[in-house]
C-alpha cells in the first residue's frame, strides 16, 4: 500500500497528549511500520514534500526535519524505491544548508559515480560537482 504526505506529516509535528482523535492513529501505524508489522510504499515525492511541509508550513530547521525524515526511512516496514540515495540526501541536508533538489542531485551524482552535471547552477560546483557546458 501508498502512503500519502498528510500521514506522514501528522506523525512528525502531533504531540500524543494533544492530538486530534481523528489523527490518533498514526503513532500505532507508525509503530507497526517501524517493526515491519506493517509496510508501506513511499514515493520519493512524498518525502520530498514532507521535507517542503514541515520546512515551510511549520518552519521546522531544515537540518531537523531531515533529520526527522532520515530517522522516518529507516523504519523496516517503510519501502522506498531508492532508499541509499534518499537516506545520502537526508544526511547531506543535516549537515549543509542547501536547496533539496541539490542535495538530491549530489547523492544521485555520488551513486552513479558521476562527477559533472549539466547544470547553471554555481551552488552545485560549490558541492564538488563540474558543472557541464549545454553549449
Amino acid at each position: 500500500m501508498l502512503i500519502d504526505t498528510n500521514i506522514i506529516i501528522r506523525y512528525l509535528v502531533e504531540d500524543t497528549t494533544t492530538i486530534d482523535k481523528k489523527f490518533a492513529g498514526v503513532f500505532p501505524f507508525f509503530n507497526r511500520v517501524e517493526t515491519a508489522e506493517v509496510t508501506v510504499d513511499c514515493p520519493d515525492l512524498v518525502l520530498f514534500e514532507a521535507f517542503f511541509v514541515l520546512t515551510s508550513y511549520y518552519k521546522v530547521p531544515p537540518a531537523q526535519a531531515a533529520a526527522s525524515l532520515l530517522e522516518l526511512t529507516s523504519f523496516r516496514g517503510l519501502r522506498l524505491r531508492d532508499k541509499e540515495t534518499i537516506r545520502k540526501c537526508l544526511r547531506i541536508l543535516t549537515k549543509q544548508n542547501i536547496d533539496l533538489v541539490d542535495a538530491y542531485l549530489l547523492a544521485y551524482a555520488k551513486k552513479r559515480g558521476d562527477v559533472g552535471i549539466y547544470s547553471f547552477d554555481a551552488d552545485l560546483k560549490k558541492l564538488g560537482l563540474e558543472l557541464i557546458s549545454v553549449c
